[in-house]
């Protein structure tokens, strides 16, 4: 603590010290001129120095006593994460009043911890909720995949094949689903869940267009892979990574003119240390004022609104997994030409993590 500010604080002790010196020599210059007396200026001269010098004297015991506890809260609220621990750095208070501040501290930081220990628990116990719903739903889900695909071979019946094909797709709906909530909730552990790995990305995105196959068939959209090399290595997570495309393809597929023999291109680029992987379609686009908000939670938007499936959930989770991994992910999009998606690799981003 600078000792400019320390004077300043203490200013009621010097104003009170000033004024009791003042009122204690027009006293003694009272008392002088009532006993009949000359007043001896060198006497009141005398008196000012043993007061000033008695004040000052006060204040640099009290400031050294105090400097090591100022310095302290100085330091602390530089600190860029402060936490209760700090508070040992005061277990010898130097006044009664620093010891009920600590005393206080002390009596705030043990309730936090204790609702921050519930809330924890709370939450733990929430995303082991989610965990085992989501996993036991995955089995009826992979259940009805399985009657669908038998019923498809089993009956001639052109209408039963219809319903069937309904129920794949809120089947397939509800799938989808539920990887976003997982995802979503283990995001929450991404530090937990995280391993550091060498990913080829073409052969990454071959693995997504041909997990995507059937939707692209369904749709008579093509997808079309441009690349120079073989294979291209970046540095990433690729479970995350893996989930960050399938949800973009899947957008391009979702937004795409649906029957129209359009494509979703997938370009591939190495420049320098950075790779580029650009994946456009030729869909309906997006409208200027919801393209910066397309990465919000819950944002669905103009387009999302026409499609009642959108949860504004996909996009951010995309966003929040690339920006973990240390990548870059950005969108561009003009209305009815339709819609980029570029992810930008640091080769050795996650590595050098």
């Amino acid at each position: 603590m600078k000792l400019k500010s320390y004077i300043k604080d203490r200013l009621y002790f010097i104003f009170y010290t000033v004024l009791l010196g003042s009122l204690l020599i027009i006293a003694y210059a009272l008392a002088v001129l009532e006993a009949g007396n000359h007043i001896s200026i060198s006497n009141i001269i005398y008196l000012l120095i043993l007061a000033l010098f008695t004040m000052l004297l006060f204040l640099a015991i009290d400031y050294i006593r105090h400097y090591r506890f100022l310095n302290q809260l100085v330091r602390l609220k530089l600190e860029p994460s402060l936490t209760f621990e700090f508070v040992d750095a005061f277990r010898d208070p130097l006044s009664n009043e620093q010891k009920l501040w600590m005393e206080l501290f002390l009596q705030m930081n043990l309730a936090t911890n204790e609702q921050l220990q519930e809330q924890i628990k709370q939450k733990e116990q929430y995303e082991l909720l989610i965990h085992q719903w989501v996993h036991q739903m995955k089995t009826p889900v992979s259940v009805i995949s399985l009657l669908v695909q038998e019923g498809k071979r089993s009956f001639s019946n052109e209408q039963m094949k219809d319903y069937l094909k309904e129920i794949e797709e809120e089947n397939d709906r509800f799938h989808r689903g539920l990887e976003i909530i997982l995802h979503g909730a283990r995001l929450q552990r991404f530090s937990e869940d995280i391993k550091s790995e060498r990913v080829d990305l073409i052969e990454l995105v071959k693995q997504v267009i041909n997990e995507e196959k059937k939707q692209f068939i369904k749709r008579f959209i093509y997808p079309r892979l441009e690349t120079e090399h073989e294979s291209l290595y970046v540095h990433s997570d690729r479970k995350w990574l893996h989930f960050a495309i399938s949800q973009v393809v899947f957008n391009a597929l979702k937004y795409s003119r649906q029957g129209e023999h359009d494509s979703i291109t997938f370009n591939i680029v190495e420049k320098e240390s950075e790779v580029f992987l650009r994946i456009s379609d030729q869909g309906i686009g997006i409208v200027p004022h919801d393209v910066k908000r397309v990465f919000d939670p819950f944002f669905t938007g103009e387009n999302g609104r026409a499609k009642q499936e959108s949860t504004g959930m996909g996009l951010y989770l995309v966003k929040e997994i690339v920006n973990r991994l240390g990548h870059v992910v950005t969108i561009r999009s003009a209305v009815s030409e339709g819609t980029t998606v570029e992810f930008l690799f640091s080769i050795n981003t996650l590595h050098e993590r």
